[in-house]
């Protein structure tokens, strides 16, 4: 391996193009070899853009021989099948997001690249934002006091501007807001409160397509003590889009729109008061998070380090999903049945209706 580590990247979608492509530029220790995409014009359009020079390809077999590691941006359906066969290459792998459609095909992904001695790395940038670590530090600190529960809403209408139309599909996306948006938001419940001990799952599929919007409740037994909590996900309504840990001495609040920013609510001689808390001295910005991703992936091939998220641990949020998908129950839908009360109508926390 040459001194700057060769870099490949599968797929030339959205995600590539906004964050992938833009850390690998900026990050001194990878040279990009080559774009892979079946459609040849859509990647060398986004060479063109960047002002790229490297290799144009619509095979993936084509570059495993060139690289010394690959960005796995492909549609889910492909991440599990194509990250195993470049680990058989010999070749170290980022995949996206979910590292795979079901579990077990995760957990083989895991014992290859164990077996090969190669990292394995799975793109859970959220990780990586300071938020993440900060609601890590309040946490150990016990800032909150004895910890209550907790309320993350995620939600807006669906407004990626995806290359192609697999988020859409259940055989090539794994399911609809679940496993998208929701992937992202157990893996850090899971790492902030430990294991899932119990749960309950609504969401709006009927049976022959994919969810768009979901409920859970959720019950943790982790380093922390015992904690419950409701996560609601939604691709039709804006939502709250914040994370509330309520604790007997402080509420931590998780903003959507300042990923480098953890507020605390308390209260000081009976008056409310707000901390905002920020990694560092609060002047400088921090590396965005698929940079610092990049990087951990880097000095894990390095030995400097270990990936933040490998194989087993995405298999487990899988894991979580699959039980989620096998034991779902309807969102109450009072619009679409007669004869339903009001009560049905306020998952939502803010919507009632008459019947």
């Amino acid at each position: 391996m040459s001194d700057r580590l060769r870099i490949a990247v599968l797929g030339c979608g959205a995600i590539v193009k906004s964050q992938h492509l833009p850390a690998l530029l900026a990050h001194s220790q990878v040279r990009l070899v080559a774009l892979v995409d079946s459609d040849p014009n859509r990647a060398a359009r986004l060479a063109r853009q960047c002002g790229l020079k490297c290799g144009i390809e619509t095979d993936y077999r084509a570059v495993l021989n060139q690289a010394d590691a690959v960005i796995n941006a492909l549609p889910n359906h492909l991440h599990a099948p194509v990250t195993l066969e470049a680990l058989s290459a010999g070749v170290h792998v980022l995949c996206e997001k979910p590292l795979a459609t079901k579990s077990a095909d995760a957990r083989s992904c895991a014992v290859a690249a164990a077996e090969k001695g190669l990292v394995l790395a799975v793109g859970m940038n959220r990780r990586f934002q300071d938020n993440h670590q900060l609601l890590s530090l309040v946490l150990e600190q016990r800032l909150l006091g004895t910890l209550q529960n907790y309320d993350w809403q995620l939600g807006g209408p669906y407004d990626w501007d995806a290359a192609s139309g697999f988020y859409f599909s259940k055989a090539q996306a794994g399911g609809g807001a679940l496993i998208d948006y929701g992937v992202h938001l157990l893996d850090s419940l899971v790492d902030w409160f430990g294991p899932v001990t119990d749960f309950k799952y609504e969401d709006d599929d009927w049976g022959s397509g994919i969810e768009a919007n979901a409920r859970l409740t959720l019950k943790h037994d982790g380093r922390h003590g015992s904690i419950a909590g409701q996560v609601r996900i939604s691709r039709t309504y804006n939502l709250a889009n914040r994370l509330l840990v309520n604790g007997s001495a402080a509420v931590a609040e998780l903003p959507l729109a300042d990923p480098d920013s953890v507020l605390l609510h308390r209260e000081l001689n009976g008056r409310p008061v707000t901390d905002t808390m920020r990694l560092g001295d609060g002047h400088k910005p921090s590396p965005r998070s698929f940079y610092l991703q990049l990087d951990n992936f880097v000095q894990s091939i390095k030995g400097v380090q270990k990936p933040c998220v490998g194989g087993e641990q995405a298999a487990a949020v899988l894991d979580l999903i699959e039980r989620c998908y096998a034991q779902r129950t309807r969102i109450p839908e009072p619009w679409s049945e007669l004869g339903v009360t009001s009560e049905a109508a306020s998952w939502t926390g803010e919507t009632k209706l008459s019947s």
